[in-house]
């Protein structure tokens, strides 16, 4: 167990990593559309994501892979839908449900933001040797598969 006194320090530089996170989150959203906010983001990347898996996305996969409310992944969708990024489309396996898909468009916006997004953490980390880097990514890995 880590002493307390460095609980406290990683506590308070968690929190500055998660208050700068929120606002490059809200930075690529707006690089993709500036209509669009972060918890849209967070629905357009998991939607290429499970996509990346074979197909469109249902809603309920989106709902329980970012640990939303069906309704809050519905009023997401329904905006991304609106600002062109996402269609609905039938899902073959089930005539009464629908899957959603990226728009060609979405997919170039996404690919730019996530692109702008790299680059920007490349030159950030760029004075860092790549073991710490490959540390970091180690790290953070295991915080986040003991979350709860």
């Amino acid at each position: 167990m880590a002493p307390t006194s460095d609980l406290g320090a990683l506590e308070i530089e968690l929190s500055r990593l998660l208050r700068r996170a929120r606002s490059a989150q809200q930075r690529t959203a707006s690089d993709v559309h500036p209509d669009l906010d972060s918890a849209g983001y967070a629905v357009l990347v998991a939607i290429r994501d499970l996509a990346a898996t074979g197909g469109g996305a249902r809603g309920g996969d989106i709902s329980e892979l970012l640990g939303l409310h069906k309704s809050t992944t519905s009023r997401n969708l329904t905006t991304l839908e609106d600002l062109g990024l996402i269609e609905r489309i039938p899902d073959p396996a089930d005539a009464r449900a629908r899957q959603v898909r990226l728009t060609s468009a979405g997919a170039q916006a996404l690919e730019r933001s996530v692109s702008g997004r790299r680059e920007r953490l490349r030159e950030r980390l760029a004075s860092w040797e790549a073991q710490d880097v490959s540390d970091l990514a180690r790290l953070l890995r295991l915080l986040n598969d003991t979350a709860p």
